[in-house]
């Protein structure tokens, strides 16, 4: 019934204004996916002393002296550091337990986010993170500085908890027949999740009206032979523009899509599609790559 059997959602909380969001939609789709549930905090060690350097200046003894200062702070950073994740750990775990959670793993890691997820992507069907964390707390729009590499690094589904949990009623999946949209076509017909009293419309966007009407039957005759009723839309002009409307008019909650598709130097020169959307729309995304 579901690709979510084989595998653990993964919820990265790190203790920022979206933490809760991304726990909560973890916790949802785990229960809808009978999926155990994995709580990862990872420490990223950037320590910066208070001390100013003026090597050329210091004596051997001096420059001792400030290098034992140098390694006391950085002890007590890490000390601090992981006594708060282990707290933000504690906290997610007995908010996952009352909602019902049973099989249930919370690790702390050292290193970057997509080092960690790099390294554990085959215990995983799907990661939760939030669009954006510390780095851009505040703020109406921005994404996390690590959340693309965290979405290129590894080939496992991610959903992007953009603002706080609500019962996601309706998904709106963004088709255009680029291959990594048609992996997530399968995965839409495959998972059991999108069985389940959710309404499914599926929104082609091309130049020609025509070939958006022929991606909208396409997708129609995979989602049907897989069982999964859904609203079709074909639609002109720019993407972005066309599916954020979309998204607003129809009330959309999640939207499920194909990400970065060209690589990296693409995007540098001419932006990406993905990052746009995710800059753009208000609705939470599962993103297939």
């Amino acid at each position: 019934m579901t690709t979510m059997k084989n595998g653990l959602i993964l919820a990265g909380v790190d203790g920022s204004e979206l933490s809760d969001a991304v726990l909560d939609y973890a916790i949802w789709l785990s229960k809808k996916s009978s999926a155990p549930l994995k709580i990862l905090h990872t420490i990223e060690h950037s320590h910066q002393s208070d001390q100013v350097g003026h090597e050329g200046n210091l004596t051997p003894n001096i420059k001792e002296h400030l290098l034992d200062e140098l390694s006391d702070e950085e002890r007590l950073e890490s000390k601090k550091l992981i006594a708060d994740g282990k707290q933000i750990l504690n906290d997610a775990k007995d908010k996952a337990t009352a909602a019902g959670i049973t099989e249930l793993i919370a690790k702390q890691r050292h290193g970057t986010l997509p080092e960690a997820l790099l390294d554990l992507q085959s215990q995983l069907a799907m990661v939760v993170l939030g669009s954006k964390g510390h780095d851009h707390e505040g703020e109406l729009q921005g994404l996390g500085a690590q959340i693309q590499d965290a979405i290129r690094v590894i080939n496992k589904p991610v959903f992007i908890a953009k603002s706080a949990f609500t019962e996601p009623k309706k998904v709106m999946f963004a088709y255009n027949g680029s291959p990594t949209s048609h992996k997530a076509l399968n995965l839409l017909a495959s998972m059991a999740l999108f069985k389940q009293d959710l309404e499914i419309h599926v929104v082609c966007v091309q130049k020609n009206l025509a070939e958006a009407q022929n991606l909208v039957e396409d997708a129609q005759s995979v989602l049907t032979g897989a069982g999964i009723d859904m609203i079709g839309e074909a639609m002109t002009g720019d993407a972005v523009e066309a599916l954020t409307h979309y998204q607003t008019t129809h009330g959309i909650d999640i939207t499920v899509m194909g990400a970065f598709s060209h690589g990296k130097l693409h995007g540098f020169f001419f932006g990406s599609f993905t990052t746009q959307m995710l800059l753009e729309s208000q609705t939470q995304f599962l993103l297939v790559r």
